[in-house]
């Protein structure tokens, strides 16, 4: 990912036409009623075919009411598929979803009863039980409200006007061959695979907090810096709650050094800046808030870095370490024994292990 992405948390979202042109991608143009489409209270009705028929509303985000989602029932053989469409930060694939209708819980919807189909940000209700609850309960009812957690823990809620619903779920069968009483499938579009966790954490960008710690208390270079265009920053998730941020802080030739921050949005939470050890001939083992040339493997949970020196306070080292709970245990450490070895990788030798 390139420098530097913004959460779209609640205090700053993308604009909304922006959010609404990428639902328009996700469900055909859904966002705004087709010509064709039949309107009943809330909700549009467009089965030009019985390929494309759907009926759909718009919803919003239950504090900034911002459009930001889509909830949508579409025919799949003898069944009906009822899908979730995301502007916003998307549900997080491992967590529940809780469906309110007008205030009462209905159902919690687990994992393993809803699905990915056709895109990441194209959520599937796949069990019939409780599908089958969900839709009595919506067309009963007045405002339906689904609230989630991200892939970083933030809150989210979704809320609907289900006026119309069943009326124009009568037209709509009229119109397509449906039992009188369908139950709740998957669509007949392919299944999708969810983004790994880390690809779903980098997705939601840095959080402002994130930024304005490093903002505020380092002398890196401005993070709209020309010299960040092409530099990547490292995201990654540590844990079901924190997260690691790589902010880069300046560049020098190939060399770009990071400072790097943990984020915990568990029950305590809070923002850490990383410490690490080095070792330099000269001064010993030393600490430091910033590491150089820095990856993160995300299925082997190995942060690494690299610098070939000189420098003023170390000649050099390549280092790797692993998350373990709460902190970084350093696995690797190669450095040189004599400063005047800093520019032969070669010639290092291993200081940790021992």
């Amino acid at each position: 990912m390139s420098l530097l992405p913004v959460a779209r948390h609640r205090k700053l979202r993308k604009p909304v036409s922006a959010l609404s042109a990428a639902l328009v991608c996700l469900l055909g143009g859904l966002s705004s009623p087709p010509a064709k489409a039949d309107t009943f209270g809330d909700w549009q009705l467009d089965c030009a075919t019985r390929e494309t028929c759907r009926l759909a509303t718009q919803g919003r985000e239950e504090l900034s009411g911002e459009p930001l989602f889509l909830l949508a029932l579409s025919p799949s053989s003898d069944a009906l598929a009822l899908e979730l469409a995301v502007g916003a930060p998307r549900p997080d694939d491992i967590r529940a979803m809780q469906w309110q209708v007008d205030g009462d819980l209905v159902h919690v919807l687990r994992p393993g009863e809803f699905a990915l189909h056709g895109d990441t940000r194209r959520f599937f209700v796949t069990d019939a039980a409780a599908g089958r609850k969900l839709l009595a309960a919506m067309r009963g009812g007045a405002r339906l409200r689904i609230s989630y957690l991200d892939a970083v823990a933030e809150a989210h809620d979704a809320v609907f006007s289900l006026d119309g619903l069943t009326a124009g779920l009568e037209a709509m069968s009229g119109q397509v061959s449906l039992p009188a009483a369908p139950k709740i499938a998957a669509p007949a579009l392919a299944e999708v695979a969810a983004p790994s966790r880390s690809e779903a954490v980098a997705a939601l960008g840095i959080p402002y907090a994130v930024l304005e710690r490093h903002a505020r208390s380092s002398d890196c270079e401005a993070t709209d810096s020309a010299s960040f265009r092409n530099v990547g920053v490292p995201i990654a998730a540590l844990g079901q709650t924190a997260v690691l941020y790589a902010i880069p802080c300046t560049v020098s030739g190939n060399t770009v050094t990071y400072r790097l921050y943990m984020r915990d949005t568990g029950e305590i939470g809070g923002i850490e800046t990383l410490h690490f050890a080095l070792h330099d001939p000269r001064f010993g083992w030393i600490g430091t808030d910033l590491l150089s040339n820095v990856r993160f493997d995300d299925a082997a949970g190995r942060l690494t870095a690299e610098y070939v020196g000189p420098g003023d306070r170390v000649c050099g080292y390549r280092a790797s370490w692993s998350w373990q709970d709460h902190a970084f245990r350093m696995e690797r450490f190669e450095g040189p024994n004599d400063c005047r070895d800093a520019a032969r990788p070669g010639n290092w030798a291993r200081q940790h292990p021992r």
